[in-house]
């Protein structure tokens, strides 16, 4: 079985390029934006 967390990347390993690291991190906060604009509306529906 594969390990489940990844350690940091060893000496002299290739990184990612920038625009898939850039595009990793939009996706993840248009996810949490989206997430949270669910849960407001969620409650404000049951609230009114």
């Amino acid at each position: 079985m594969p390990p489940i967390i990844e350690g940091p990347p060893e000496e002299g390993d290739e990184r990612r390029p920038l625009g898939k690291r850039l595009v990793w991190f939009v996706v993840l906060w248009v996810g949490s934006l989206g997430a949270v604009a669910a849960i407001a509306y969620a409650l404000r529906a049951l609230i009114l």
